[in-house]
């Protein structure tokens, strides 16, 4: 198969210094407050909540693909790997997710990193192939797998794009990194003789049942606007949206990104006792982040953060943090879990 070259979207006007968190991003982790956690098989699940901000307003992907005006198509007719155009002509502002999957066309995607595309607009925006063995059109428009990358492949995409718009400001992927999380998913699955195409959505239908199981156990809550998962002494990491009502709509792909790798890939062993206190540690160091603040293909700035246990990004619209991600490391104290890439490596070329 002959794919184009996976060079990220092109940004502009960035201040990659490394300088303190934004306020709006402190003051956000400074107002959060747990709710009582889910344990489900040795993780455990925290919902979490903070003011709402109703400016800016949005709806999610998926309430969007099904409105007339909203589609996503390859670039051009031959298509391009590392990018898909987005055409948003409703009247509402689309927040697509970052690890959301969109199927169909050449070849499924994920999405890079977190976008809030305006009404009346269009642009490329940065992806991951999940699709190794195929590249021909099953549909003129992407739609929606359903699915959220599993927690494990987010967390090392996230790292790799930070190390991308560090040293050439795009949102390009380790593509190389992205096909072996997704073929060591398919092992632990044992979806890989099913897959024809090697594609992720196929590793999470052959799981479905254990993932049903798992998402009964841990409902949204109203008012609900994040989710924090621990395994052992260690958080996996903690997504939070600034609309409760955008974030119930993404509370179950949120809650299967976890299950699909805590169940499926990493076998449902925790080797310590999960730990309580874990969330309020991880959070008070995260509150002592570094950033760098980078232009987005869409509206409001993209920061990075990087900080003792971990790393992040947050989409800040204005005053307004619309979506922010945090990665956990190793165990505690002991700075990054083995399959996480770090930033200064040297990158893999792309495919």
């Amino acid at each position: 198969m002959s794919h184009t070259s996976c060079q990220g979207v092109a940004m502009s006007d960035s201040t990659p210094q490394d300088s303190p968190l934004n306020p709006a991003i402190t003051g956000l982790l400074a107002s959060l407050r747990m709710g009582e956690p889910r344990i489900h098989n040795g993780i455990g699940l925290w919902p979490v909540f903070a003011e709402s901000s109703p400016e800016p307003a949005y709806i999610t992907l998926a309430e969007a693909l099904s409105l007339d005006g909203f589609k996503i198509t390859e670039v051009s007719e031959g298509g391009s790997v590392p990018s898909l155009r987005v055409i948003n002509e409703t009247p509402h502002h689309v927040l697509l997710f970052d690890g959301e999957e969109l199927k169909g066309a050449k070849q499924n995607r994920i999405l890079n990193t977190t976008i809030l595309i305006a009404s009346g607009s269009s642009l490329d925006v940065p992806v991951s192939c999940t699709e190794q063995g195929r590249w021909s059109y099953d549909s003129a428009e992407f739609s929606s797998s359903g699915s959220l990358a599993h927690s494990g492949l987010r967390k090392q995409k996230s790292a790799s794009v930070a190390y991308s718009l560090q040293m050439n400001e795009t949102h390009a992927s380790d593509q190389g990194a992205v096909w072996s999380e997704i073929e060591q998913l398919h092992m632990a699955a044992k979806s890989d003789d099913n897959s024809k195409t090697r594609a992720m959505k196929d590793a999470y239908e052959g799981s479905q049942r254990e993932l049903d199981e798992f998402t009964r156990d841990i409902p949204c809550q109203d008012g609900q606007c994040g989710l924090l998962a621990v395994i052992g002494d260690r958080v996996e990491g903690m997504d939070l949206l600034s609309l409760p009502d955008a974030y119930a709509k993404l509370h179950r792909r949120l809650v299967e990104s976890h299950a699909m790798d805590f169940l499926v890939r990493k076998k449902g062993v925790s080797r310590k006792a999960l730990d309580s206190e874990a969330p309020a540690r991880f959070l008070a160091e995260a509150a002592k982040a570094r950033e760098t603040v980078h232009a987005t293909p869409g509206l409001g700035s993209d920061h990075r953060l990087r900080f003792r246990w971990g790393h992040g990004a947050a989409l800040r619209v204005d005053e307004t943090v619309v979506h922010l991600a945090v990665f956990g490391g190793g165990g505690l104290g002991q700075g990054h879990h083995p399959s996480e890439p770090r930033l200064h490596r040297r990158r893999r070329s792309h495919l």
